[in-house]
């Protein structure tokens, strides 16, 4: 027979393991959580929608949890790069804009290819390559390209029907003609502009000028503004505000201003990610809900005979800090965010999927009108402008000179020169 404090020490012995057992099985039971730091609308569409939760799979066949950190456009990025910037970092993954591809930022993630060759994402060719190329670097890809925002032009069905016009412009030849046309007072007393530009920005000019054979700045980080192509672009802009086919405060209007102006009815015509058309035909708040379209941006005639797009994009891609703990791990939530399936059910959530063959899957096709249109154009987007460190400054400088040019306090050719002049010393020497 056992003694009573034997008895007890045993007692207390086989209770202190069962408690060590229950505590090391808790704790194997309990998720690992990893941290991501995102918008929320990337949070939004893998967890909310139609298509319900995306990544309910992957948690439960890796016992894990996500973290998610949203937050603002450039809030998103100084949180990014400061996490990047430590020793080590417990953010696993995170979303980067195409603005912030640039060698100093590619320093501090990892490679991709790597892990591409050892545990291969399906079909890595159907995404965007253009999106692929802005985050690759000397012969390696960094990002995984996960959401975009193609432009197109979007015209008010009805104001053309009134105006006598069966179809939008296709060649940019015809924007001032179609613009003076679509410039009028309607009956209800409506002051309409045939035309509408985001005037603190580059992109609808960009495309303009693109459209007209130039650029701002190439691939190859060449600055061309003083190029007949930019050029040519400032003078259309230029006549088209001069000519009041465009708002006369249109300097002091900001993007969420242009969407309502466009709601309201006061522009015709305007160019804006294709996405947009859910705001422009919501009954909620637009005065002519279900009637505004959507078609490609105009091109030359030259272009368009060859079959070619003009399409700016913005977009996010995903990415793994380099010295995040981890990067395995990392991959395997890229992996899974990135396949086909899900692209297709991020997508039926709100998501503008990178991938093009999404854009032929029935689901997308029967709930998105545009569907066609967008993966055409996806196809052969291009960022309206390369990134590089100093691109905001550039940014700033073409907004100047490029009002300077509407407001006729330069001439074209003169703001052009400037833009050459004062943006291709910010640019990175190749």
């Amino acid at each position: 027979m056992i003694p009573t404090s034997r008895r007890g020490l045993l007692a207390a012995s086989l209770a202190a393991a069962a408690a060590g057992t229950a505590r090391g099985a808790a704790a194997q039971a309990r998720p690992t959580s990893f941290t991501v730091i995102s918008h929320r609308v990337h949070q939004q569409v893998l967890t909310e929608g139609q298509a319900g939760d995306v990544l309910n799979a992957w948690r439960e066949r890796n016992n894990a949890s996500l973290d998610w950190v949203t937050l603002d456009l450039n809030a998103i990025h100084d949180r990014i790069f400061r996490e990047a910037r430590l020793s080590s970092s417990n953010v696993t993954m995170a979303y980067v804009l195409n603005t912030r591809a640039v060698p100093s930022t590619f320093s501090m993630f990892e490679p991709l290819d790597p892990y591409q060759q050892r545990d291969p994402i399906e079909d890595f060719d159907d995404f965007s390559q253009g999106m692929v190329s802005a985050f690759s670097n000397n012969g390696q890809r960094y990002g995984v390209p996960v959401r975009h925002s193609v432009n197109c032009l979007h015209y008010n069905e009805a104001y053309l029907q009134e105006r006598g016009l069966d179809r939008p412009p296709q060649i940019i030849d015809e924007l001032v003609d179609y613009a003076r046309r679509l410039t009028f007072t309607r009956a209800d007393g409506t002051q309409v502009f045939g035309w509408g530009i985001q005037a603190d920005n580059y992109s609808d000019v960009v495309a303009i000028a693109r459209a007209c054979g130039g650029d701002l700045i190439t691939e190859d980080m060449r600055c061309v503004a003083d190029q007949p192509g930019m050029v040519r672009a400032l003078e259309i802009i230029r006549q088209l505000y001069q000519d009041g086919l465009m708002p006369r405060n249109i300097t002091a209007m900001k993007q969420n201003d242009m969407i309502t102006a466009v709601q309201n009815g006061q522009i015709a015509m305007h160019n804006f990610p294709f996405g947009r058309t859910v705001l422009f035909n919501n009954p909620r708040s637009s005065r002519f809900p279900g009637r505004f379209k959507t078609t490609y941006c105009m091109t030359s005639r030259e272009q368009r005979e060859r079959g070619e797009l003009i399409a700016t994009a913005e977009f996010w891609c995903m990415m793994i800090p380099r010295n995040a703990r981890a990067k395995d791990m990392a991959w395997s939530l890229i992996k899974e965010i990135s396949s086909k399936e899900n692209t297709i059910r991020a997508a039926m959530n709100g998501n503008q999927p990178a991938r093009v063959s999404a854009y032929a899957d029935p689901r997308l096709l029967a709930s998105v009108p545009y569907a066609e249109q967008e993966a055409r154009s996806l196809q052969q987007s291009r960022v309206p402008m390369p990134a590089f460190d100093r691109s905001a400054e550039a940014k700033d400088i073409f907004v100047e000179e490029m009002q300077a040019a509407m407001l006729g306090m330069r001439t074209p050719q003169a703001a052009g020169a400037n833009m050459a002049r004062r943006i291709r010393p910010l640019l990175p020497r190749t």
